[in-house]
């Protein structure tokens, strides 16, 4: 009996010794997600605040997906210029038959900063498109479509985030 109670605090010991030892090797990502600047000056995105407010939802979604933890104390943290936004409508029409492509493009630089400095530093383009066919003749009225601007935002924050965080 004597052995028996000895034997089970020394697995004990070891059980708790083992727990702290793998909670203190796992290091925990943290990072703080900067200012995002809206410095577009031409187009409908030109300036807007709503912009720069959707671009830091989508990083936080996608820096949370990667298992970072967001926190205001982190050394590293990413701001983001988005510098281009452009709708480039390209169709045909023949007779009744009506082809539009219009292709969303959004170019925008990311920073990695470590205590302030800049440490990694990537320029992306996102883009998306947008396919419309009909019979019927259908008026050209320049418009864009929101969910095709929100896909190429999507795509230019996921390729800077992959892009600082190799």
């Amino acid at each position: 009996m004597k052995y028996g109670l000895l034997n089970l605090i020394k697995i004990f010991c070891i059980c708790t010794i083992l727990i702290f030892v793998s909670d203190s090797s796992q290091e925990e990502k943290k990072i703080k997600i900067g200012e995002i600047t809206n410095e577009i000056r031409l187009g409908p995105f030109a300036g807007q605040r709503n912009m720069a407010v959707g671009v830091k939802n989508i990083l936080e979604e996608l820096f949370q997906d990667l298992d970072y933890q967001l926190t205001p104390d982190a050394e590293d943290e990413i701001t983001i210029r988005l510098v281009f936004f452009d709708v480039k409508n390209i169709g045909q029409n023949i007779g009744i038959y009506h082809n539009d492509v219009s292709l969303t493009e959004i170019i925008a630089i990311g920073e990695l900063r470590r205590n302030g400095k800049v440490i990694r530093k990537t320029t992306q383009k996102g883009q998306s498109k947008e396919i419309s066919t009909s019979t019927l003749i259908v008026a050209e009225d320049g418009s864009f479509n929101q969910q095709t601007a929100s896909i190429a935002l999507k795509k230019v924050c996921e390729n800077i985030v992959k892009d600082l965080t190799k």
